[in-house]
Formats: structure tokens, C-alpha cells, sequence
């Protein structure tokens, strides 16, 4: 039987399957979205002494917001529209809802040039826990507006599937091997890959190289994407998309939260052990 999917349409799930994420806007009401900033703002006034009225104050933190992560708010991210994209991406019925809705990031503006980084490119779920059958989702869930350049993930389109064909090359001592030298193999398999990573000299302009020109790798579209976006948007993942931190360089500070393994009832029992 033919699969039909009940929230996404066919050429979402395509764009899934094929880039590595799919972008919804509008998942969830933007003005639960105000409600969670205006407890975070308290949280980092109370907790940390940055003040959302006086800019001399804010300063990025160590960590995530302890009362934020656990907040009630927060479960007015799982409507009907959100469970129906995680259906129609994991199979309705192999999934519950999570506790939480992951990581609470707030990154607030610095001064400085944007620049793609040549560092910290990683992944959080195992490859071979997917190759068969898709047991997590990767999701980012903003809580505030985030513009261009001011501090949006950015995540390597194409990478789940160049990983899973790197995956299936390695020896089976590679695949059982520590995870940095996994990564470093990945990041070495190609030479517009190298130079993302530091591993070869950067072209002169990277934004151009890795975000506009992008490359084919294999026969695999690959370009680096920011996340950016409306209070309320949400971007659902493969688990195994690679991803980067970015620098802040806008006017506002970024809210967002990253659920790094929402995971299927079989990628529960995977992720025990």
C-alpha cells in the first residue's frame, strides 16, 4: 500500500529524505513562542542578571536555562500539526512525545565578521542506527525570530546521505571505532568536505564556496544551510544531518531549542544499550 502522509505533502517528505531536513513554518503558535521568551528573559534576569531592557547587560552564558528546559510553556510545541510532520517522518504509533523539547539555547549578539566555521561540524546519533529504518528525528524549534547571521544553526544539506554511503564503505573495525575518528574519516573523504572542516585551505570567500555554490559529492547535493526563521517555526532533521554552531552577528539574541535525539520506541531501546 501506497504511503500517504497526513501533514507534510509528498515533495516535503522528498525534500526530507533527499536534503536532510524539512522546514514547517508556523508549527506552533507564535504567540506560545512570545510566552516562552518572556520566561526565559525572566529566567536570565533572576538567574544571570541580563536584562532584556539594557543591552549592556546581555552576554552569552555557560550552559542552557535550568527552569526554561523543564517549563510547562513548553508543551505547546506538541500540537496537532507537529505530531502529525513527526508521524508522517517516524510512523504514527512508533513514537511518544518527549518529556522536553530539548536544549534551550540562548546566544546573544557579538561584534565581529560572519564567516562559515571551519570547526565544531558534528553529528548526535549513530549512522547505522538509521540506515534501515529511520528511529530519530533531529528537531529545532525557535522560540524567537532568528535573522541571517545572527547565530541560526547551520546544517550541511545532503550529509545524511553522504554518511550513509561513507558508513557502508568503512571496515567493520572503522564503523565499531571512537566517534572522532569516524568523524575525521567523513571529513576527509572529499576535498570540498576538507576544507569545510579545516582539514585543506579554505576558499577565499567561504559563504560563496559552502552556502551559495555548494558541491556534488557522489552524486549527493551538498550546501551549507542556516537555520533562520519566525517564532513558531520548526525544522525537523535526520538524526545523523551534520551541523554547526554559528556566530551571532545580529541585533537580537537567538532563542531556539534543539531536540538533538527524538527517538522511536526502537531507538529508545538502541539508545539504552
Amino acid at each position: 500500500m501506497a504511503f500517504t502522509p497526513t501533514t507534510l505533502s509528498l515533495a516535503e517528505i522528498d525534500c526530507f529524505h533527499t536534503d536532510g531536513f524539512v522546514i514547517v513554518r508556523g508549527a506552533f503558535s507564535p504567540s506560545d513562542a512570545r510566552a516562552m521568551q518572556d520566561a526565559w528573559w525572566a529566567e536570565l534576569a533572576q538567574v544571570h542578571g541580563i536584562a532584556r531592557e539594557n543591552r549592556e547587560t546581555w552576554r552569552s552564558i555557560l550552559g542552557d536555562l535550568k527552569q526554561a528546559k523543564t517549563s510547562a510553556l513548553q508543551h505547546a510545541i506538541a500540537t496537532p500539526r507537529v505530531k502529525g510532520v513527526i508521524d508522517d517522518l517516524l510512523g504514527e504509533g512508533a513514537w511518544a512525545p518527549p518529556r522536553e523539547w530539548g536544549r534551550v539555547l540562548t546566544t546573544f549578539p557579538e561584534p565581529g565578521p560572519w564567516d562559515v566555521p571551519t570547526g565544531l561540524w558534528h553529528w548526535d546519533s549513530p549512522v547505522d542506527w538509521h540506515l534501515k529504518t529511520l528511529n530519530a528525528l533531529f528537531v529545532v524549534s525557535l522560540i524567537g525570530a532568528v535573522a541571517p547571521r545572527a547565530g541560526g544553526t547551520l546544517v550541511l544539506s545532503g550529509s545524511p546521505r553522504l554518511l550513509a554511503r561513507h558508513e557502508a564503505t568503512e571496515g567493520p573495525m572503522m564503523r565499531k571505532g571512537e566517534y572522532a575518528a569516524r568523524r575525521e574519516s567523513f571529513y576527509r573523504s572529499h576535498p570540498w568536505l576538507m576544507a569545510l572542516t579545516g582539514n585543506a585551505p579554505s576558499p577565499a570567500d567561504r559563504i560563496a564556496a559552502f552556502m551559495q555554490e555548494g558541491a556534488e559529492i557522489d552524486g549527493v547535493r551538498a550546501r551549507v544551510v542556516e537555520l533562520t526563521g519566525e517564532p513558531g517555526d520548526m525544522v525537523f532533521c535526520h538524526p545523523t544531518i551534520a551541523h554547526c554552531v554559528a556566530p551571532n552577528r545580529g541585533v537580537e539574541p537567538r532563542f531556539m531549542r534543539i531536540k538533538q535525539q527524538l527517538m522511536t520506541r526502537r531507538g529508545q531501546a538502541l539508545l539504552k544499550g
